[in-house]
């Protein structure tokens, strides 16, 4: 005959067991959420703002150069004293704008005048700038702007609206006085290319966001606004 007290240890032992079970899988289970709210945090405060300027920066050194023509050309004696003669002979500048497109292989060059509202390019005048004219509205955005000039995503209207990349840059006479904004266009394959090396190299993937809030997206060989 077993003892009733046999019984009764052996019961309270698998209970002790269990529950020591029970409380290691508890004390595991907040540790692992723990653990995986923390690196949800780390990753999020830290790693992907690390790794967004990281990209930046590397994106801001691909564009350097592009920036540095466009200043070359806003500080040209040529330009800005053919403006100051009166715009007289359209074909000077449109052979200045042809020269830069082709030695540095830009998509597209530009100036368009604060005077006579005249937007040239390497192929002669493509039309006159109007304040009503929504697809003009990127001009008067940069003759206002606080800055030297701006990076920005639009349709080029000298290439078939073909998505591209403009470095707008502000136009000063000898003076200090506005007197318009000139600048170059990058292709939107062109950035695409750059942006996928960095996909591939940080394995993010790259969104551009405008102030405005659209979402810009370069990259496996597509490009495209949200």
């Amino acid at each position: 005959m077993v003892h009733p007290r046999i019984f009764d240890r052996r019961s309270l032992l698998v209970l002790l067991a269990a529950l020591l079970f029970a409380g290691f899988f508890a004390i595991a289970l907040i540790g692992y959420f723990v653990s995986k709210q923390a690196i949800s945090e780390a990753i999020i405060e830290q790693d992907l703002p690390l790794t967004s300027s990281n990209i930046y920066s590397e994106i801001q050194k691909d564009l350097v150069r592009p920036v540095l023509i466009s200043s070359t050309m806003a500080h040209d004696t040529f330009l800005r004293d053919w403006v100051l003669r009166g715009e007289r002979n359209a074909d000077e500048l449109s052979r200045f704008l042809m020269e830069v497109r082709q030695r540095y292989g830009a998509f597209s060059s530009f100036f368009v005048s604060e005077k006579s509202g005249f937007y040239y390019t390497g192929e002669g005048i493509l039309k006159r700038v109007r304040p009503d004219e929504p697809r003009d509205a990127w001009y008067y955005r940069v003759r206002d702007l606080k800055e030297d000039y701006e990076i920005n995503v639009d349709i080029d209207m000298a290439n078939a609206d073909a998505l591209t990349i403009f470095i707008n840059y502000r136009v000063f006479d000898y003076q200090g006085r506005y007197i318009g904004a000139t600048g170059i266009g990058l292709t939107a394959d062109a950035v695409s290319r750059i942006v996928a090396e960095y996909q591939e190299r940080f394995r993010r993937t790259i969104y551009f966001v405008e102030p405005a809030g659209r979402v810009v997206r370069f990259g496996a060989g597509r490009a495209g606004l949200g």
